[in-house]
């Protein structure tokens, strides 16, 4: 194919992909794909054929995400269809599918407990695993930062169900005997609404907030000081050289500059909150109720789907609200990533970065 022909046939297609559809431009770019491959000779050929190999595993992830989603769309189906379900499922929080006359399928405390267990993880890790990249990035003598940052590594490598095993040994106990003993007799805090009610063995939305927390710091830590890093040392010394200090600089210098990788740890740790099951199913008290303070037991839809699966998988409908569980979790998950996206996008925005 001459340069002429070929350069026709760039002017049609052009012409096709303002008239037709997606699917016509895809199989437009995919005739003008294989045409490259017949043309291109030695170099030109095999960065084709390397492009290719690149492209076969961006497509099967985009392939995997969409037949899970469709899985959950089609095993939740039956349940929003069905008299005893529908969309008012969502905001029910009576959950008792096993009753044989009146079954109901709320799922409203499930989304509850996962809500309030990540939200308090999230603001524990968040500002506690931010403050340990600082002090790493910034602060820390040269000679205990690799040990210090190879032991925060090490944490992301020890397996949930230890942190649950820890958590029900160690600090549920603790959170019974000690923690709620003080704050709900120390004048300072037991005004307090959250730090209300009644402890039963340590069980708690707290307890489970404070394993996730402790599960997450590792995520925050690592990525965080990452970002720390690749901020270029010249930053730092224009901001000395102005004057400022070590704390200034790290504060308004290196941590806004830091900001996209910041938020990525941010997302990072949402999703492994949100998805979390072994080590909160052990310790909240997996209650179908609503709770209300920190010290009320809760249920996350990890553990609800955990622990009923084996029971429900022959009875249809009750298979079919545990899969709405998990489309709703999917959902959460999807919404906040989005979220913390925008919120990095107006980062970089307000600080002239993008």
């Amino acid at each position: 194919m001459t340069f002429d022909e070929k350069d026709q046939a760039y002017e049609i297609d052009s012409e096709m992909e303002a008239d037709v559809g997606i699917f016509a431009r895809l199989r437009v770019g995919i005739q003008n794909w294989i045409d490259d491959i017949r043309y291109a000779k030695g170099p030109a050929r095999k960065d084709l054929l390397g492009r290719f190999i690149l492209f076969i595993p961006a497509v099967a992830s985009i392939f995997t995400i969409l037949m899970i989603l469709l899985l959950l769309v089609y095993e939740a189906t039956p349940i929003f269809a069905h008299p005893d379900g529908g969309l008012g499922i969502i905001f029910d929080s009576t959950w008792a599918p096993q009753l044989p006359d009146n079954p109901s399928y709320g799922i409203l405390i499930f989304i509850v407990g996962s809500f309030t267990t990540t939200f308090l993880a999230i603001g524990i890790a968040v500002p506690l695993g931010l403050g340990g990249a600082i002090f790493l990035s910034e602060f820390c003598p040269a000679q205990i930062r690799t040990p210090l940052k190879m032991i925060v590594e090490m944490m992301a490598a020890i397996p949930s169900i230890v942190y649950g095993l820890w958590a029900f040994v160690v600090l549920r106990p603790f959170m019974d005997d000690a923690f709620a003993p003080f704050v709900q007799t120390n004048p300072l805090t037991s005004w307090m609404p959250w730090f209300q009610g009644s402890l039963k063995n340590g069980y708690s939305l707290l307890t489970g907030g404070v394993i996730l927390a402790i599960m997450l710091l590792p995520t925050v830590v690592t990525v965080s000081y990452d970002a720390l890093q690749s901020v270029p040392g010249t930053y730092r010394e224009a901001s000395f050289a102005l004057g400022a200090t070590k704390s200034e600089t790290a504060k308004q210098i290196v941590l806004s500059a830091a900001l996209p990788g910041v938020g990525a740890a941010v997302v990072l740790s949402l999703g492994r909150a949100v998805g979390e099951t072994m080590a909160i199913l052990m310790v909240t008290g997996n209650n179908f109720g609503i709770p209300f303070t920190l010290f009320d037991q809760c249920y996350v839809m990890t553990s609800i789907i955990a622990n009923q699966m084996g029971a429900a998988y022959n009875r249809p409908i009750w298979r079919s609200a545990l899969f709405s569980v998990a489309l709703v979790l999917m959902i959460m998950s999807v919404i906040f990533t989005l979220i913390a996206k925008l919120f990095i996008r107006w980062g970089l925005k307000t600080r002239g970065m993008s």
